[in-house]
């Protein structure tokens, strides 16, 4: 009601405190006028985020200035709510990757499961050599797709290789359709690439775009302005350029996903219902021995339990997991008690005997341990009184 109120300018911000007004909120020294509660919540945990995003991408305050914020900021919220939570995970390595599950105790096996060949990290899932046909056909996508939005055919190229590196395959030098570098595009491309190259060209896949590239399409855009009055400018170059890479690296992402999982639903059940018959088969053909209190893993004929739900044999799966673990440590325990197998195996007299002598000799143990106790004591005592009677202590 403040800025409704007559005689109050909405243009002045900057006032203390208006006369209407129960109180104001100011946050180094600009004041706040919309989205109160969502601003103070940011900056309540802005120190805290940003030291752990310097931390866990070793960011020093020299390049989180050269980096465009701004665009990555406005890719994301273009964004809806749930694929914006994917791209985030993919920005600061939270994805569900096998090795990361694995660390969680959530997964079996670290390895990845399209090759086989490598702990599945998110370096894994880019250079997974699974998955080399379908990168290789979505970074020729890529490069078709910045050329779309009027990107310096400099850029492109620049870019195209240092991808191909940052996944893992060969760079081919010969045929790389390069144009010849205007002179004065020379040296802005080559601080460019330089400083996207201490930044890290992982994080320019993860968006983290060095600011020296707005230099060099700045000069394409001068030295070839009747190409670019024909593009749309609706949104910055920088913005389209970073949400190009970002679909590109969330598409290797979604790749694996498919692969593993299936792309329909039809697929992903059958992909499940595959994976937990082959669990059931290699139990049955495993065979634990559980304790007598559990059931016999044979008590239900394979082909019978083949024939219940996918849920069912999820459940009895993990159950019997449980009867192995519990059945492992109570071995353990009465391992424990009994000492050795010969110890287990000998005669029950020939044990209580061993038993007799040890309570015997714990008897000895105790009763010179008293008397010493008793010899101790006394001594004091003697020293107490004797002592003074002798004239040693006399204060005479």
């Amino acid at each position: 009601a403040a800025y409704t109120a007559a005689g109050v300018a909405r243009s002045s911000p900057s006032v203390d405190l208006y006369p209407v007004e129960a109180y104001s909120i100011f946050i180094e020294g600009e004041k706040l006028t919309a989205k109160l509660k969502q601003r103070v919540i940011d900056r309540c945990g802005e120190s805290h985020l940003r030291q752990y995003l310097l931390n866990k991408h070793r960011l020093s305050d020299g390049k989180v200035e050269g980096i465009n914020w701004p665009a990555l900021e406005g890719y994301l919220k273009s964004m809806s709510v749930p694929r914006r939570a994917t791209q985030v995970k993919l920005q600061h390595g939270w994805i569900p990757t096998n090795s990361f599950l694995f660390t969680q105790r959530r997964a079996t096996s670290d390895q990845c499961p399209l090759c086989a060949s490598a702990p599945e990290t998110l370096q894994h899932v880019r250079c997974c050599s699974a998955a080399v046909t379908f990168r290789q056909e979505r970074i020729a996508r890529l490069c078709r797709d910045l050329r779309g939005i009027n990107t310096a055919p400099e850029i492109v190229h620049c870019w195209k290789g240092s991808i191909e590196m940052a996944c893992g395959d060969s760079v081919d030098i010969a045929d790389n359709g390069m144009v010849l570098v205007a002179p004065g595009l020379a040296q802005a491309l080559s601080l460019a690439r330089r400083h996207q190259a201490i930044l890290s060209w992982e994080g320019f896949l993860q968006g983290r775009f060095s600011v020296k590239w707005n230099d060099v399409q700045q000069y394409h855009e001068r030295r070839r302005w009747q190409e670019t009055a024909s593009h749309d400018k609706r949104q910055p170059w920088d913005r389209r350029a970073v949400r190009l890479v970002c679909e590109f690296h969330n598409d290797l992402w979604q790749y694996r996903n498919d692969e593993v999982h299936g792309r329909t639903q039809q697929e992903a059940r059958q992909k499940l219902r595959d994976e937990i018959e082959a669990k059931v088969r290699a139990l049955y053909a495993r065979n634990p021995l559980l304790l007598a209190r559990y059931p016999s893993i044979y008590s239900v004929p394979l082909e019978v339990r083949l024939t219940r739900s996918t849920l069912v044999l999820q459940m009895w799966v993990k159950q019997v997991v449980q009867h192995e673990l519990i059945t492992d440590l109570v071995r353990q325990k009465a391992q424990m008690a009994a000492g050795s197998i010969e110890n287990f195996l000998q005669p029950r007299v020939k044990q209580q005997e061993q038993r007799a002598s040890g309570s015997q000799h714990l008897q000895a143990v105790r009763a010179v341990d008293t008397l010493l106790r008793w010899w101790r004591y006394r001594a004091r005592f003697r020293s107490r009184v004797e002592l003074p009677r002798m004239g040693i202590g006399d204060p005479g």
